[in-house]
């Protein structure tokens, strides 16, 4: 893994997202879950004729990796109803800090972003979210994935 940015403090707008929630064993189960996730919203929105916001998005609400409570799903401009295990989530505007790294996801250092946010006199609020910002058909040496957390 490199970081390819400087790790930094900004305040993030209110966004909406289209997701699914689901507790797993990240190591045996994230690939297939994020995979089949990601492709039944794609094909959700297509039939209600309603473009992605952006990049893929996952958000880990505890950090147990054997009973992960997972999220992941897109962005999304417009809102729309919910279907199935689908559902929309309003992200409020907040203080976040965020790294880029490029590499493959397994080899992430978050101890350094950790760290900078001790140092720096702020405190993790909630989850932590990331978003995979090109094609996962590119080598696992090209992978940029931007990392964000929310501060106060």
């Amino acid at each position: 893994m490199t970081r390819i940015s400087e790790i930094v403090l900004i305040q993030q707008p209110e966004f909406h997202a289209l997701t699914i929630r689901k507790t797993i064993n990240f190591m045996n189960d994230f690939s297939d879950f994020a995979e089949h996730s990601y492709e039944k919203i794609m094909k959700y929105l297509e039939s209600i004729h309603v473009l992605l916001g952006g990049e893929p998005i996952v958000c880990f609400h505890n950090m147990d990796f054997e009973n992960l409570d997972v999220e992941v799903g897109f962005p999304i401009a417009t809102l729309v109803s919910e279907k199935d295990d689908m559902s929309v989530q309003t992200i409020p505007s907040q203080k976040v800090v965020f790294a880029i790294d490029l590499g493959a996801y397994e080899k992430q250092d978050w101890e350094e972003i950790f760290a900078w946010i001790r140092e720096n006199g702020h405190e993790m609020q909630g989850k932590i979210y990331l978003q995979y910002l090109n094609d996962p058909n590119r080598p696992e040496t090209e992978f940029l994935t931007k990392i964000i957390i929310p501060v106060k």
